[in-house]
């Protein structure tokens, strides 16, 4: 219990150990065996003998308000002092309570409260009758970026590896536009669309490659940015980068050899 108490509360932020979900890990458990419980069992269940949802209206609504909210957290780390040599510069976390180190904080906390509202992305897909997309790539990259977030808010709240935030939203505001413009008939999107589909996974890929530096970079015994996390992390964004990358050389095989088939 000492051991317990020393890295889950002495250990952590004292600025964050009271925030919703940022002090014991039990509840960010509890939320994943919840969905994990809901995306596989309970409700495919409850739609084994019923039609698809179509939530169009819904998903126009939440793949925008996903952009706006991506524009805001970046908006919120440049008012907080967030530059891009965070990239390559060792920057270390401000643990005061001066106004633009509590920002910084705060919008590690608003990271997981939208990895966290990410989380029903799974659950449509199953309202919608699109098992197939429940894949092992997309249930890890979910669960896996809510625990990031997760220690991000806890223990690191701050420096160098906020780059990893602000890349992340540059992807996701890109990302969700596209969907956003797929799922509507208008000649412009559909062009969009059509031309740039394939190069969303593309970007995704950039960006793990520049995570990787940046975390890489953190790993210097000069630089005071947390190394269990990055211990951590790294492994992680290996994983996501060869998931990511099997899942575009078989997209992409697929449409390769349908159009050699034509």
């Amino acid at each position: 219990m000492d051991l317990y108490q020393y890295y889950i509360y002495e250990n952590a932020d004292q600025r964050t150990k009271d925030w919703f979900l940022a002090g014991s890990p039990f509840p960010i458990i509890a939320i994943i065996i919840c969905y994990l419980a809901l995306v596989y069992y309970i409700v495919p269940r409850y739609m084994k003998n019923r039609e698809a949802y179509q939530l169009k209206t819904f998903m126009g609504f939440y793949n925008l308000f996903q952009v706006l909210y991506c524009v805001f957290l970046i908006a919120n780390l440049v008012k907080a002092g967030w530059r891009p040599y965070f990239f390559y510069r060792c920057v270390e976390t401000d643990y005061s309570n001066e106004p633009n180190a509590m920002r910084m904080v705060e919008t590690t906390w608003y990271l997981l409260m939208i990895k966290l509202f990410e989380l029903l992305e799974t659950v449509l897909f199953v309202l919608r009758k699109k098992q197939n997309q429940v894949s092992v790539l997309h249930v890890y990259h979910h669960i896996s970026t809510f625990v990031i977030a997760y220690i991000y808010t806890k223990y690191i709240g701050g420096s160098m590896l906020t780059f990893s935030i602000v890349a992340n939203c540059v992807v996701h505001i890109i990302m969700y536009s596209y969907y956003f413009m797929s799922a509507y008939d208008v000649p412009l999107f559909k062009f969009l669309v059509s031309k740039y589909k394939k190069y969303i996974t593309k970007i995704q890929l950039i960006q793990f490659c520049l995570m990787m530096v940046n975390n890489l970079l953190g790993l210097n015994p000069h630089c005071n940015v947390s190394k269990p996390f990055l211990a951590m992390y790294i492994p992680n964004i290996l994983i996501l980068t060869y998931l990511f990358y099997d899942f575009y050389k078989k997209s992409y095989s697929k449409s390769k050899a349908g159009k050699v088939k034509q």
